[in-house]
């Protein structure tokens, strides 16, 4: 699905190396795994680094490595690179290649356009079906931060594990550490099957995001998990799911079938636009009755905006996050990231400072959240220029 590349630059090239105690990649557990990387969105709250033409996955947010190299590099502790696929639109196969040189060139899925995550993977379980009848999905966002890498794995696999026992939809839940209103959450109910000394649990119900006083009783409550987006299943499984669930978007990816069988590319893109526009937990997985839940074993952050490196990132002695060049006197609690340029602070707290060549942020860090109104307020100011130019 990818275009063709010339021969690697083994200087620039990104290397993974599992680290010992990873999964056994040899057992009979891990045959006819998969894992899909989802890596579309916009990162939106991440202006002004992240922009269209390179969003969230694509930045080093949180180290020297990319999300999504992080991602890709978790996910070879589970299976041979050869079987860590990454799905993503037309307009980041270069940037993906460049950073993903590892993979072949056949493991990126482009999707002629987005269409939410229930289409995404609906289009990826036909794609390694098409690899393999048997095959069993792993379904990862490509832009999480989760530190534990080798945790990571051992959850994923417990996760496999449940997911081979039957036609089962499994998710994995994060148990929460504070009360987040920022996410949604699981509702488990008890435990429904367990082997050796893991647990799976029935899930009751998903429920979108609380506000703080609800957040707060999820917590007392302690069956209440965040729901991380990560996703384990047969890969017909998922595609019986949506056919019950979701006929209209199943019709058109059996449609999506014959068409990706003969290879006509102009076909395939235009049944996809037409594809209905859902996500995968509004879709399937909020009416599903087969649905499990494994808690994480690992430490996990979906760092859905700039405040959120406050939390997951080593900080100065006065609580700062910086990056790159910065002068800050009496300056607290602060996100300050600067592109070739000093930051000046004096007498500040709890904000986010962000230079880079698209554009300068200055939010409360409380309101970091709100930052894709910027973007939406300049799509719209672009769109009027182009119009009054036209």
């Amino acid at each position: 699905m990818g275009n063709p590349r010339t021969k690697a630059d083994n200087s620039k090239l990104v290397r993974f190396n599992p680290a010992e105690g990873g999964t056994t990649r040899n057992s009979k557990l891990f045959q006819n795994v998969y894992v899909v990387i989802m890596a579309g969105g916009k990162g939106e709250r991440f202006w002004p680094l992240s922009t269209e033409s390179v969003p969230k996955p694509f930045l080093k947010i949180v180290g020297d490595k990319t999300l999504i190299q992080l991602t890709v590099e978790r996910a070879s502790k589970v299976v041979p690179l050869e079987r860590v696929f990454v799905v993503l639109g037309q307009q980041h196969l270069d940037t993906a290649q460049k950073q993903l040189e590892i993979l072949p060139d056949e493991n990126f899925i482009i999707e002629p356009e987005g269409r939410d995550t229930a289409p995404c993977i609906g289009y990826s379980a036909l794609y390694v079906l098409k690899q393999d009848k048997k095959a069993v999905m792993v379904i990862l966002p490509a832009d999480q931060f989760i530190p534990d890498a080798d945790n990571f794995a051992k959850t994923i696999s417990v996760a496999i594990e449940f997911a081979k026992t039957g036609d089962y939809l499994v998710t994995v839940g994060i148990k929460p550490v504070r009360p987040e209103t920022g996410y949604g959450y699981i509702n488990t109910l008890e435990p429904l099957k367990t082997i050796e000394d893991n647990v799976c649990y029935r899930v009751s119900r998903y429920v979108e995001k609380p506000d703080i006083e609800t957040a707060k009783k999820y917590i007392h409550e302690g069956n209440y998990y965040w729901n991380g987006g990560i996703f384990i299943w047969h890969a017909k499984a998922v595609i019986a799911g949506i056919k019950r669930h979701m006929p209209e978007l199943y019709k058109g990816l059996m449609n999506l079938k014959d068409a990706m069988a003969s290879k006509d590319s102009g076909k395939i893109a235009g049944i996809y636009k037409n594809l209905q526009r859902k996500s995968i937990d509004y879709g399937l997985m909020e009416k599903a009755d087969n649905v499990l839940m494994v808690p994480a074993q690992f430490n996990w952050d979906d760092v859905g905006a700039w405040s959120s490196l406050l939390r997951v990132l080593k900080l100065d002695e006065n609580g700062n996050y910086v990056k790159g060049n910065a002068i800050s006197i009496d300056t607290k609690d602060c996100v300050i990231s600067g592109e070739d340029v000093i930051v000046g602070t004096i007498g500040v707290s709890n904000l986010v400072i962000v230079v880079s060549k698209e554009g300068i942020l200055v939010c409360n860090a409380d309101r970091a959240q709100e930052v894709r109104e910027i973007v939406k307020r300049l799509n719209v100011e672009s769109t009027k220029n182009a119009k009054d130019t036209s």
